[in-house]
């Protein structure tokens, strides 16, 4: 499953931030949404901020607490409890000085929503905006019991739902669940105040105003295997859309990944592509997720009737694990990160048209008596970054062509065409290479194993 990870910057483009309720208490209640983070995408609409609900709270001075309740009609969005259902207003520290009738309180935010809050970019990283998080009083204070007029000191006043609206500032980024450090907050109130209310709201930047797709799945997939991938479309606070909607799946590089109009995902050849998935009902919302198919073995099955090593139909993945119901070949040919396997038991054996590359090299000949297996480079070259390995009387052979090993710490042994070595291979048995044999700023270890270079 895709987590949200950190972002950084702001655009212009959510200038005008996002409301989230707000709780205000004198100790956090953390009661967490649904959802958990995602892979999200999808044009995003700036505009009028989203209101979710109301908290008024209560100052008194002869008690020193500050008490935040639901004010909020919007009984649907608070199914967690009446308050800190998207975000903690968590206040400590409450004290009243008569004689500078300073009212002050330590005020932190914990963010419970899956979407970072105090950014707008997209990328990842982290980076604070610079409009920060912002509380702001929806309602200035109003005098409850006793007479006069209590006044916010604030960081200044802007323009959230109204204008002139009095607000503090963190500039911080918070992820889901993190907690921010404590502000002081300092109101002036009159000795002749008892108690007062007051609105908070909280308008911050988020990377995805408009809500975002929620891929989830392994997105590791061996060539010639299939992964299930599924998507939730949710809106900014991470709930998912009541009514659910269709998707359309697709994947940037088809040779070597396809996805179903399910999201079921087949992998084909080694290599990230990207499966994209995008909305097409309701709220328009899209996803793009990196996948990875992962290298494997593939075996030589002479499938394609003929010796050519480009013939993908002469190849089939294999993999230690027992294969999906729905499993099928893939006729993908080797790519340079994979192992290939040349068995005895086909009726022909490989021959390169072109220049190649591979990771590991087997050429197992294990049936007594039965027919040799070959690896022929022909006139062409082919390098091996992994381990090279022949069997008995099985052999890579050529005409002119070379087999360079550049692999690292990497293991040799039978019988080999021209070979130069540029990385650094050990023996696990006797080699025998048609002369020459180069070592060219590499290494080539034997211990109690034979090298034996031939004119044929």
């Amino acid at each position: 499953m895709h987590l949200f990870r950190r972002y950084p910057g702001l655009t212009a483009a959510f200038a005008t931030g996002l409301v989230l309720a707000a709780a205000c208490s004198d100790r956090s209640n953390p009661a967490g949404p649904p959802g958990g983070g995602g892979n999200p995408g999808g044009p995003q609409t700036p505009g009028t901020p989203v209101v979710l609900g109301e908290l008024r709270c209560t100052g008194n001075t002869k008690t020193k607490t500050v008490v935040c309740g639901d004010n909020s009609n919007r009984r649907d969005i608070i199914i967690d409890g009446p308050n800190n259902k998207y975000v903690d207003v968590a206040s400590t520290n409450v004290n009243y000085d008569a004689g500078t009738q300073a009212f002050t309180f330590d005020v932190t935010i914990r963010n419970r929503i899956p979407q970072p809050l105090g950014t707008a970019d997209t990328t990842g990283a982290l980076a604070p905006d610079p409009n920060g998080i912002n509380v702001f009083f929806f309602q200035a204070p109003a005098v409850t019991a006793g007479s006069g007029l209590v006044t916010v000191t604030g960081d200044g006043t802007g323009t959230f739902t109204a204008s002139g609206q009095v607000y503090y500032r963190y500039n911080t980024v918070l992820e889901q669940y993190e907690l921010s450090s404590p502000r002081t907050w300092q109101l002036t109130v009159p000795l002749t105040v008892t108690s007062f209310d007051f609105i908070l709201k909280v308008s911050t930047a988020v990377p995805y105003p408009d809500g975002y797709v929620d891929v989830e799945g392994n997105f590791n997939v061996r060539s010639g295997y299939v992964r299930q991938l599924a998507a939730v479309s949710r809106n900014a606070m991470g709930e998912p859309d009541p009514i659910p909607p269709t998707f359309a799946w697709s994947s940037s590089d088809t040779t070597r990944a396809t996805v179903s109009p399910t999201g079921l995902m087949h992998g084909l050849r080694f290599g990230s592509p990207t499966i994209r998935v995008e909305t097409t009902s309701g709220s328009y919302r899209y996803a793009k997720v990196p996948v990875n198919v992962l290298a494997v073995r593939r075996i030589w099955t002479a499938a394609g009737a003929n010796d050519n090593y480009e013939n993908p139909h002469n190849w089939l993945p294999v993999n230690t694990a027992p294969p999906s119901p729905t499993w099928q070949p893939d006729s993908v040919k080797p790519v340079p990160q994979d192992t290939i396997v040349i068995p005895d038991t086909v009726p022909s054996f490989p021959t390169l048209t072109q220049n190649e590359g591979v990771g590991g090299i087997e050429v197992l000949d294990l049936t007594p008596g039965g027919t040799v297996p070959t690896l022929s480079l022909a006139a062409f070259n082919m390098d091996a970054s992994g381990d090279v390995m022949t069997t008995n009387s099985g052999a890579i052979n050529n005409t002119v062509g070379v087999l360079t090993l550049t692999g690292i710490a990497r293991t040799v042994q039978g019988t080999l065409p021209f070979t130069r070595v540029t990385g650094t291979y050990s023996l696990t048995g006797n080699i025998t290479v048609r002369a020459p044999l180069r070592v060219d700023l590499g290494r080539l270890t034997s211990t109690g194993f034979r090298i034996q270079a031939t004119s044929q």
